[in-house]
């Protein structure tokens, strides 16, 4: 999914009529649509893009976007054709480090050739009234407590089950254990883990 800002000022207005098949004798003047009122738009920034790894486990990428602060960021290896039509294992698990506002570091659990695809989003909850959604980027602090699970209370008002993605700053794996409207659990693979988990949930549709 992609967020997209308009930078003119003007309102956008479509002919509701334009895909209605003519008849010869049957004329339709135009019905104005404002698709666009300049209130029902997203303005956050949102960065998904993708890197490629040619046989290393770490790789430093530079963010085509710029953020104020650093952003929580979610990533995985792809099962890809590459350039010499062959399929890459991507059996590998991705995580990120030394996240600043301009860049990050990927790292593989091993010596990875394959596509990785990531989203960054700075923390906080946003609205994307253009198709009546929200969405919420936390980065978590491990360890909570004495346990190894993370439950963790939404900020964001969401009307039905998110989708949850998550990712981790070490070597490990994190996953969802648990999820509803209002809280998700995350754990993680290694006991006594210090570190961050990125998260992201989004709201899909009901």
């Amino acid at each position: 999914m992609a967020t997209f800002i308009k930078d003119d000022k003007k309102v956008l207005v479509r002919d509701q009529n334009r895909y209605r098949k003519i008849y010869r004798y049957i004329r339709k003047k135009p019905r104005p649509l404002a698709c666009d009122d300049l209130k029902n738009v997203s303005t956050f920034t949102w960065g998904a893009y993708w890197d490629y790894f040619d046989n290393q486990s770490e790789l430093i990428h530079e963010f085509p976007c710029c953020f104020d602060t650093p952003p929580a960021v979610i990533a995985t290896s792809l099962a890809r054709t590459t350039d010499d039509a062959t399929i890459n294992n991507p059996n590998f698990n991705v995580f990120i480090t030394d996240i600043t506002t301009s860049q990050c570091i990927f790292r593989t659990s091993g010596y990875y050739t394959g596509y990785v695809y990531y989203q960054a989003l700075e923390d906080g909850v946003y609205e994307m009234p253009n198709i009546g959604k929200e969405l919420e980027v936390q980065t978590l602090q491990w360890p909570q407590s004495s346990q190894d699970h993370y439950t963790y209370e939404f900020k964001a008002a969401f009307s039905c089950t998110p989708i949850v993605t998550v990712s981790a700053d070490e070597d490990v794996n994190a996953f969802v254990t648990a999820i509803s409207t209002t809280a998700v659990t995350i754990e993680v693979s290694k006991a006594g883990y210090k570190g961050k988990v990125y998260m992201q949930a989004i709201e899909r549709g009901c």
